[in-house]
This record gives structure tokens, C-alpha cells and sequence, in this order.
């Protein structure tokens, strides 16, 4: 709403303005003053956007009060309405910026018609400058989290606004799902959910920078996940930061968030990921530690190629076997058959093609009646899996260069850590963390600036579409890849093309 200041020395005269724009239920704060300097006293102590003054009065007149505000406040519009139609006060009024100028007696239809233009503009140029704000802030708080935050590149306010962020939520999402309902589903969050946030867009996740606190982490992740479910009718992945205090930054939080978010590849059943209170301390492997975590070793060792830990793990669980007694034959040959399973797609291409596919070993594991058989069969299959590790040093390495080089060739595709993954046989969560380690970056990160410093390129050198720009660089949904490119670089990509093409 806005707040407008009606100037004139007859009471009925301010009161009959009073009436009409009520009647015309234009949205207005209205205030009151005799004569211009009272109007001045009331502007130095309120917020006035529009000024509509009479010219002849006592104490200060209306030209002398434009002229002070014109210079003092000069955000604020104004319009003038006078019996005085002489051109002078018309041109004088021009001097000082008055666009409206309205005669009285004042017809009501004219009044209405002249306030609702300035409201227009004045709703226009607050947009604007909201926009702007949320950009600069955007791209302050992208900086902070990535660490290359400079407070000398921001204003002071964008700069003073980041301690007001108290959480970070991070939601993942399988699908194209953000990059044509990212609008709506943003607009949910805050009208259905209450939320007050800034956000950040790395398709397919969502980052929402939270200024309010959160009482009840699991509460809160539980409701935001069924509101996703309920409204948008699609199911996703949310981690919660820890508390964002003077001692924790926005690039601790992110960090935090992105190493929580993580743990969704181990854990399909659970879709909230929440701060742990103190570090994560793994207990030692003993021939008492349960199967499933065994069999997550284990995992986690052949994804690391690691074959000094997947030997310990294996050795441990069959150790345990061989130990127990009274238990069931099915149970244990459904849990070694999970295990050969695991090692299947490690073993080498040879015994593939000569040997026998995964289902065939699994029905001759079900086929024994010896438990010692069963033993003999997955160790021969270990023996085979680990020879082939090798040094996983130079392996590594050669992943990592094979998965930026599909992201180089396939960048204007739909890109998931799943299908990254893929490519290498790696698991999401270990080529995850071994590709934020190494480059410094996650996958998702690494992936957008690749995106936008592309679409950067193809702005400055040629003079596509800028839509054709965003589909070519994989933003297929033309307003996502607009919002996309503002927050990374702080501007549209029109208005980056117009300053830096042949710059």
C-alpha cells in the first residue's frame, strides 16, 4: 500500500478529496497537511510516496513545497491541482519534475484516472527494484556459500542482509520437475507454507535460504515434504543445515547440507536428511556388527576399488557365518546372495562372457546344501573382483576426466549424479564425494557453471536467441534459464549481452 499526503489550506477541500479516492477504492494511506510547511514537518517523520498539493497557500506555498521536496525527497511523485490554470505555474511546475497537473474544480473520474497511472508506476519501479534486490542478494549468497564471497563488491545492505539467514534447505528432485514449475512452487512455499526465503536454483535441486529459524527440524522436513507430495504431486529429497549462527557460515551451512543430502543414495526409504548434532563416529567392525552394515561396507569398498577394505569386511562376514549356528538356510543364502550380487558388475569382462550371468550364479548359490560351498564360491568371486583394483590412485583420476568429458559433450542434455555414475560404474555417493573433494565443487555445481559460462559465451560471440541459447546449454524452459543466468552473473542474459558482447 501506499501512502499519499493531500496539502491544502481548506479542510473541505481535503476532505472532499479524502471522499472521492475512498469511493474509488483506490488502495491508499492518506495523510493530511494545511499548508507546505506542515507537509514538510510530516515527511521528515513519514514515508510518503505521493504528494498532491494545492498551489496557493499561507505560511508556504505549493511551488516553494515542490521545490524543497523535489530536492529533499525526490522518490516521492507530485501531482498539483489548483483553480490556477495560468501557464506560469504549469511551467514552473515542470521545472521542478510535476508530470500531473489537475485542475478544480476536481473531476472524479480525472483524479482516479491520475492517481492509478502513478500507483502503476510506482508498483512498476518497486518490482524493479525488488527484482534487483533479489538478484544482488542472490549473487551474494551464491558467493558466500562457494566461498569467494568480496564485501567490497556489494552494497552494504545486500552485504548486512546475510546474517539475517538462520537455515539452508536443500531439495532434491528426480525429474525436470524445478525447471518448469519453479515459479509456482516457490509461490506455494511462501503463501501456503509461510516461509521466508531467498532461493537458488541448481536444477534438479532447489535451495531455499531460509531467515527464520526452525524449532522442530524433523517437524518441519516432514510437513515440507507432504506439502511437496500434496500440492505438486511429486516426491523429493530435503536436507536441513544446521543452525546458521556467528560461528557458522553460509559456506559451513552449504557444505553441511550437501554432505547431509548425500546419504539419500544410501537410504531409499527415508526423504529428510537432518543436522547431525555431533560428528558421526562409525564403530569398529567386529563379527558382532549387524548384515546390513557389512554389506555396506563392503559396497563402499568396491566402489572405492579399495581391496584392502573389502577383503577386512568380507573376511568379517564370513567369519560370522561360519560361526553361527541354528540359523535359517534361506535367510543366509538371501543375504550371500545380495553379495554376489554386489560383486557381479566388478568382475572382469573375461569371466563375464566365458562364466555365467548373475542370475545363474545366484540359482547355484540357492542349490548348495553346504554352507562351506557357498563360502568357497563368493571368495573365488572376491579373488576375482579385487585383482583387479590394482592402485585405485590413476583409476580415479581417469574417472573424473571421463565424467568431465560427458559433461562437456552432453552439457545441453538432462544431466543426473545417477547417470554420471553410470558411465564410470562408480556409486552416486562415492563419485559424489570423490568429485567435491578433488575439483572442489559438487557435480551439481560444476555442472551449472560449466551451463552458464557456455551460455556466457554464446551471449558475447553470436547473436542467437537468447532462448535458443538456453535450450542449446540445457535450460529447455525459457524463464527458468533467464532466472537461472540472473542469479549466477547478476543480471538478465539481454542485459549481459547489450554490456559485455564486443566489450
Amino acid at each position: 500500500m501506499f501512502r499519499l499526503l493531500i496539502v491544502d489550506d481548506e479542510k473541505n477541500e481535503r476532505d472532499c478529496l479524502r471522499y472521492l479516492i475512498e469511493n474509488a477504492g483506490l488502495a491508499l494511506e492518506m495523510e493530511q497537511a494545511e499548508n507546505g510547511a506542515a507537509a514538510l514537518s510530516l515527511l521528515e517523520e513519514k514515508q510518503v510516496d505521493i504528494l498532491l498539493t494545492d498551489v496557493q497557500m499561507p505560511v508556504m506555498g505549493g511551488l516553494e513545497l515542490i521545490d524543497q521536496v523535489s530536492r529533499r525527497f525526490p522518490e516521492v511523485r507530485i501531482i498539483i491541482f489548483s483553480n490556477y490554470a495560468e501557464f506560469e505555474y504549469a511551467r514552473a511546475a515542470i521545472h521542478f519534475g510535476v508530470e500531473n497537473y489537475i485542475l478544480k474544480p476536481v473531476v472524479p473520474s480525472e483524479l482516479e484516472h491520475t492517481l492509478r497511472s502513478v500507483m502503476e508506476q510506482l508498483e512498476e519501479e518497486r518490482s524493479t527494484n525488488q527484482r534487483m534486490q533479489t538478484s544482488m542478494l542472490q549473487l551474494a549468497i551464491q558467493s558466500a556459500i562457494y566461498g569467494t564471497l568480496n564485501p567490497d563488491s556489494f552494497p552494504p545492505d545486500t552485504v548486512d542482509r546475510l546474517s539475517r539467514f538462520r537455515r539452508l534447505v536443500l531439495i532434491d528432485f528426480s525429474s525436470g520437475f524445478l525447471e518448469n514449475h519453479y515459479a509456482a512452487f516457490y509461490e506455494s512455499l511462501r503463501s501456503k507454507m509461510g516461509l521466508d526465503f531467498i532461493s537458488l536454483n541448481f536444477s534438479p535441486q532447489a535451495l531455499l535460504v531460509l531467515r527464520q529459524e526452525i524449532s522442530n527440524e524433523l517437524g518441519f522436513g516432514m510437513r515440507l515434504f507432504r506439502h511437496i507430495q500434496d500440492v505438486h504431486g511429486i516426491q523429493c529429497n530435503i536436507a536441513i543445515s544446521p543452525p546458521i549462527t556467528e560461528e557458522t557460515s553460509l559456506r559451513d551451512a552449504f557444505s553441511a547440507v550437501e554432505q547431509q543430502m548425500e546419504q539419500r543414495f544410501w537410504s531409499q526409504s527415508d526423504h529428510v536428511f537432518l543436522p547431525q548434532s555431533e560428528p558421526v563416529i562409525l564403530e569398529p567392525v567386529t563379527e558382532k556388527t549387524d548384515d546390513d552394515t557389512l554389506l555396506t561396507l563392503m559396497k563402499n569398498a568396491l566402489a572405492a576399488r579399495d581391496g584392502e577394505k573389502f577383503t577386512q569386511s568380507l573376511n568379517l562376514f564370513l567369519d560370522k557365518y561360519q560361526e553361527q549356528v541354528n540359523q535359517s538356510q534361506i535367510y543366509v543364502k538371501f543375504i550371500f546372495s545380495n553379495l554376489v550380487a554386489s560383486l557381479y558388475p566388478f568382475l572382469p569382462d573375461s569371466e563375464k562372457q566365458n562364466g555365467k550371468s548373475m542370475d545363474d550364479l545366484i540359482s547355484q548359490l540357492y542349490l548348495q546344501r553346504d554352507l562351506s560351498k557357498i563360502v568357497e564360491m563368493v571368495q573365488n568371486l572376491a579373488h576375482s573382483v579385487v585383482s583387479t583394483f590394482g592402485d585405485t590412485g590413476p583409476s580415479v583420476r581417469r574417472e573424473l576426466v571421463i565424467v568431465q568429458q560427458y559433461i562437456h559433450e552432453h552439457y545441453g542434455q538432462e544431466l543426473s549424479v545417477e547417470l554420471l555414475a553410470a558411465t564410470v560404474f562408480l556409486s552416486p555417493d562415492y563419485l559424489s564425494r570423490l568429485f567435491k573433494k578433488q575439483m572442489g565443487k559438487s557435480l551439481y555445481q560444476y555442472i551449472r557453471q560449466f551451463r552458464m559460462e557456455k551460455a556466457s559465451q554464446l551471449l558475447r560471440e553470436t547473436t542467437k536467441k537468447v532462448i535458443d541459447i538456453g535450450i542449446e546449454t540445457g535450460y529447455p524452459n525459457y524463464s527458468y534459464f533467464c532466472q537461472s543466468f540472473r542469479e549466477y552473473f547478476g543480471k538478465s542474459p539481454e542485459r549481459y549481452r547489450q554490456e559485455e558482447a564486443h566489450g
